[in-house]
């Protein structure tokens, strides 16, 4: 698809991240109650446009955002500024955790919308070893797995899914979830995406994101290999028509 911008600027990537995360609210009173308790600074893994980096910001809170897309990273970059939030945000492909060298030792660090399923078994313990020696000491980490068990429920209900949607400077965007496949080593959600211009022109495609898959209780192994210590789990329920997340807290030794 040709790739307009909006009036903010925006690039392609930052308008379907709006489109079909911008209304997630259910995980938000975990990360404020987290970063309440632990304090500044915050690391936010995969940032992207900034859906939890800006609600924590605005909220007093001072955030060190990591993202790998360059067009995201400008339009965090550009909403932070416009809001005069405090944001430090670094490029950083998370499968390269030996370049990831935050400008401070955060207290707290979130994986949101599980982005730690965007690594393979072999790339998650190096990374998770990586936080270890970046946070500060009794730092927590908080990571977000898919809950496979609540797959089949949401599937059953796929057909009263409604499409995401947005109207922006006159285009209409919808994004409908088609399927998840279940792989041995990885879920694939494939969505489609439609956008209509103010003439009336349809533009289509497919998307599909790859989520490696991996139990709460195998990312907690994996984290204890590395020298991280266990510190519970928080449950997070979506809606009838979505799977929900296990929230996996770890800790870093004093």
């Amino acid at each position: 698809m040709t790739a307009p911008t909006d009036s903010r600027g925006r690039s392609e990537a930052a308008i379907w991240q709006d489109v079909e995360f911008g209304n997630y609210a259910a995980d938000l009173d975990l990360w404020i109650e987290l970063a309440n308790r632990m304090g500044d600074p915050i690391l936010e893994l995969g940032a992207g446009a900034g859906r939890v980096t800006l609600e924590l910001a605005a909220r007093g809170h001072r955030l060190l955002a990591l993202e790998n897309d360059e067009t995201l990273v400008a339009e965090l970059e550009r909403s932070a500024h416009q809001r005069g939030l405090d944001v430090a945000i670094v490029r950083h492909d998370l499968a390269s955790p030996a370049d990831l060298r935050p400008p401070a030792k955060a207290r707290l660090s979130i994986g949101p919308l599980h982005v730690i399923q965007m690594l393979d078994g072999g790339d998650r313990p190096a990374l998770l070893r990586r936080l270890g020696q970046v946070l500060a000491p009794g730092a927590t980490i908080a990571l977000t797995v898919v809950d496979e068990s609540t797959l089949l429920s949401a599937g059953a209900s796929a057909s009263q899914i409604l499409p995401d949607m947005r109207e922006l400077d006159g285009w209409v965007y919808s994004s409908e979830p088609l399927w998840v496949q279940v792989g041995d080593e990885a879920l694939r959600v494939r969505r489609l995406r439609e956008r209509v211009s103010p003439e009336g022109r349809m533009e289509r495609s497919v998307h599909d994101d790859v989520l490696y898959r991996v139990t709460a209780e195998r990312l907690e192994q994996e984290a204890e290999s590395v020298g991280l210590l266990r510190a519970g789990r928080r449950r997070i329920t979506y809606g009838p028509n979505d799977a929900d997340s296990t929230v996996v807290l770890l800790e870093v030794p004093s």
